[in-house]
């Protein structure tokens, strides 16, 4: 599906190239839901979601779909978020995990900001600022939780799910450089990583995992 997505990229013009995301998307779902997947009903919600704004983007130039895209998008990863927050918990454990992903998270927040004030300039009214200003709030969140929930657990499982979230944002913020900056050579990480997105979702959603169990911090044990 990378290749077909990169082929596609390379030779061939935006015509084709949205609608293909919306059909990777599609064909994901059908895996999604041909093994089972929908038993996490908010995950099916939000591969929902994801297709939906697949189709929106394909009109992604004018102004409503623009728009809709960002509303029906920020609602899928609203729904991811939904999923993980029973897996919710402060607790302090490691130190210093906890003061590297705080950085971490800090400087997505100023990424995020930075790259909102460069994309103000082709903001065609204020609703769309707010909008963007909205789903970045969203993913943000979005990576605190899935961050608190990989440093909970630490399974194979946890690590699937902070894989499918990070390479989301990763291939959302490509897209948005590469639309709003128009740098076409980012339209190649934009789809891979979106790709990745979508393979390690549905892994989460339809593989056997164990059943998860805490994580302990082996340099507890000393005390």
């Amino acid at each position: 599906m990378i290749l077909i997505n990169i082929f596609f990229i390379e030779y061939l013009s935006m015509d084709y190239i949205r609608p293909l995301r919306a059909i990777t998307t599609f064909s994901f779902s059908l895996l999604f839901v041909f093994f089972k997947g929908y038993r996490y009903s908010k995950l099916a919600i939000a591969f929902m979601f994801f297709f939906l704004s697949d189709l929106f983007i394909i009109k992604y130039d004018k102004l409503v779909f623009n728009n809709l895209t960002s509303v029906v998008r920020t609602l899928g990863y609203l729904f991811i978020g939904l999923h993980l927050l029973p897996k919710f918990k402060v607790e302090i454990e490691s130190k210093r995990a906890l003061a590297a992903y705080l950085i971490a998270i800090f400087f997505c927040a100023i990424m995020f900001y930075e790259l909102i004030d460069i994309m103000s300039l082709t903001f065609k009214d204020m609703v769309h600022r707010y909008l963007y200003f909205s789903y970045s709030l969203i993913l943000l969140g979005l990576l605190i939780l899935v961050g608190n929930y990989n440093f909970r657990y630490n399974s194979t499982q946890s690590t699937s799910c902070m894989y499918f979230t990070f390479s989301f944002v990763i291939s959302d913020l490509f897209a948005f450089i590469s639309y709003y900056l128009e740098i076409d050579a980012f339209y190649y990480p934009t789809r891979i990583f979106y790709i990745l997105g979508l393979a390690a979702l549905t892994a989460y959603a339809v593989l056997p995992f164990q059943r998860e169990v805490l994580y302990k911090d082996d340099s507890l044990d000393i005390y």
